[in-house]
Parts: structure tokens; C-alpha cells; sequence
């Protein structure tokens, strides 16, 4: 029976009934080192009888957690601790212990210890069934440790998926689109400003190495973000010129706060997305830090015919950052300015 029982858990219950077993002597034990055995009411305390006190407490404290290894199963935490079953193992730990306890005061009675042994009978009982109480409790503690960390686990897995899949998501914003048009302006370039087309093509795989390779359970630094954000840019300009303006102004000590890779440039995208760009309607952008928060704003000059897209790109943000922080982005829109305000976090 015992051998169905792990040996991480009998290794536990070892250990706890010792120190359950030292807790309940401690008074007996410091009676037999500094008063030489001699306690209350002439009674005189030997090695023997401490060493049978002791043993015997051990025991029963152990037998307590072997046997509600099987009552309870402290150790799975997929079978729940009903009251029922709470009821049923109490009773059968009373019994066992009981019987425990009458072998033990027929074992002591048999030796000469020159003690009261009826006063000590009360004793005995009343520390061992404490001692017995003592290791219920503790598996009951246990098992809820238990269950409390594997939820926490499962609550971590759950979150980490999910901060994949939004990130996921992000990243395919990217989208064809966009790389049809990265690559239809490169074939002009290549026509038309060979040295130019050399530094797009550095930058738009900067892009894409930082999209495709950045670890979806990371944060970044603002300003690794900025830094591939000036890529981003980059291959913007070219294909808007200056019809697109895009000014930053980033205090120094936001730059080592972190935030989801690829947020400005879902921001950017969204911006470019909505709006009317051209030597009539060029748009302005701008890229703002104050404190511990970033602030992307745009004027609003809506397409007559509105770009396809997928609409998730701000759903998907607002998503991950509820998940990193439970604080949701903040879209403030206006008749002439749009804008999204996203918390940067501590290290």
C-alpha cells in the first residue's frame, strides 16, 4: 500500500511529523535537558520515556498523512475536497488514531517509567490527537497551495497564449498590402534613385526582421521600438514624401520603459489607413511621451473610398494591453484629432 504512495510525499510527511512531533514535546524536551527530567507534581522524566513520547507522536502524525494520502489525495489536484469527503477521512483518521493511541498507552503501561499514568493518559491523548490535528490541517493547507499554484500556472499558460495570439495579430498587420506597396515603390526607386533604393531595402528588412524574429512573450524598450519605428517611417516617406509629416518628441527617461513590440507602427498604420494623404490633404502625425505614457495623434481627414482592412489593428492592442496590465489603451477622437494614448510599464 505504501508503495502506491510517492516518495516526494513520504519524504513531506517525514519531515512535518518531525517537526510536529518537536512542536507538541517542546515542553517535554526542555524539561528533560535544563531541569534534569524533574517536572510537575515529583514526576521525574527520563531519556526513555521522552524517546517513547516522541516516537510515538512521530507515529501517529505520520500515519495521519500516509493515510489521508489515499481518504483525500492531498497530492491531486484534480480530485476536489468535498465536505463529504472531509467528513468521511476525519471520521477514519479519529478511528485509526484511536486505535493508535491504545496501542500506544498498552505499550507504555508495560514499562516503568515512574510517572503518574493516569494523569499522563489525559496527556498523551490530548497531544497526540492535537499532533494528529496538526497533520490534517497541514494536508488540507497543502492541497490548497497546491491547486492555488497549478491555477496560477494555468492562469500564466492562458495568458501567455494569449498574449501570443494578440501579438500574432499585430503582426499580421503587416499585411500584403503593405508588402505590395513596399515593393512596388522599391521597383521605382530601382528606376529612379538606385543609391535611394539601396537604404529602402535596408530598412524595409530591418522591418521585417524585427516583425517576423521579435519573441512574442518579450516587451521592448521605447527605444528599441523607436528605432525600428524609424524604418518604418522611413519606407513611409518614401512612398508619401511630404505629404506625410511625422514629428517625435520623446523625453529621454520614457526611452528605457517598455510596451509591445509593434505599437507605433499599429498606430501609424491606423493613421495612414484612415485618412487622406496628398499634396492637398497631407497629413500630420505626431509621436509624444510624457511620464509613463506614449501619445500618437493624427488629424482627421477621412478617405472618400476608405482602405480594405481588417479593423482589428487598435482591437488587438487594446487586447494585449488589458492583458500586460489591465489598463486599456485610451482613443480620444475630436472633430479635427484623433488620437491613442497606450501605457508604457516599468521594468
Amino acid at each position: 500500500m505504501i508503495k502506491n504512495i510517492p516518495a516526494n510525499y513520504i519524504r513531506l510527511a517525514l519531515i512535518l511529523s518531525l517537526f510536529i512531533s518537536l512542536t507538541i514535546h517542546f515542553s517535554l524536551m526542555t524539561t528533560f535537558l535544563f531541569e534534569n527530567g524533574h517536572g510537575h507534581r515529583d514526576d521525574y522524566f527520563t531519556l526513555p520515556f521522552f524517546v517513547f513520547e516522541f516516537v510515538a507522536t512521530f507515529i501517529i502524525a505520520t500515519a495521519t498523512f500516509l493515510l489521508n494520502y489515499f481518504l483525500i489525495s492531498p497530492f491531486d489536484i484534480r480530485k476536489k475536497i468535498s465536505l463529504k469527503k472531509i467528513i468521511i477521512s476525519l471520521l477514519i483518521t479519529l478511528i485509526v488514531v484511536t486505535v493508535l493511541l491504545f496501542i500506544t498507552l498498552s505499550l507504555r503501561n508495560a514499562f516503568n517509567f515512574n510517572i503518574n499514568l493516569h494523569r499522563h493518559t489525559e496527556e498523551l491523548f490530548s497531544r497526540n490527537y492535537f499532533g494528529a490535528a496538526i497533520a490534517y490541517v497541514s494536508l488540507i493547507i497543502i492541497h490548497l497551495l497546491r491547486l492555488k499554484k497549478h491555477m496560477e500556472l494555468e492562469n500564466e499558460k492562458l495568458r501567455n497564449e494569449s498574449l501570443q495570439n494578440q501579438f500574432q495579430s499585430l503582426k499580421n498587420q503587416l499585411s500584403p498590402h503593405f508588402l505590395f506597396n513596399s515593393l512596388t515603390a522599391l521597383k521605382t526607386l530601382i528606376d529612379d534613385s538606385p543609391a535611394v533604393s539601396k537604404q529602402y531595402v535596408n530598412h524595409l528588412s530591418q522591418v521585417l526582421r524585427y516583425t517576423l524574429k521579435r519573441n512574442p512573450k518579450q516587451l521592448v524598450t521605447l527605444a528599441e521600438e523607436l528605432e525600428f519605428t524609424e524604418s518604418y517611417i522611413f519606407l513611409l516617406k518614401i512612398r508619401y514624401d511630404e505629404n506625410l509629416q511625422i514629428s517625435m518628441k520623446i523625453k529621454e527617461e520614457t526611452k528605457n520603459l517598455l510596451l509591445p513590440p509593434l505599437t507605433i507602427q499599429t498606430l501609424l498604420e491606423n493613421a495612414v489607413k484612415h485618412n487622406e494623404i496628398s499634396k492637398e490633404f497631407p497629413l500630420s502625425v505626431s509621436i509624444e511621451t510624457s511620464e509613463n505614457k506614449l501619445l500618437v495623434k493624427n488629424k482627421i481627414q477621412q478617405k472618400l473610398t476608405p482602405e480594405e482592412g481588417t479593423g482589428i489593428g487598435l482591437t488587438n492592442l487594446s487586447k494585449l494591453f488589458r492583458i500586460l496590465n489591465e489598463k486599456d489603451i485610451e482613443i480620444n477622437q475630436d472633430e479635427n484629432e484623433f488620437s491613442v494614448e497606450v501605457q508604457l510599464l516599468k521594468l
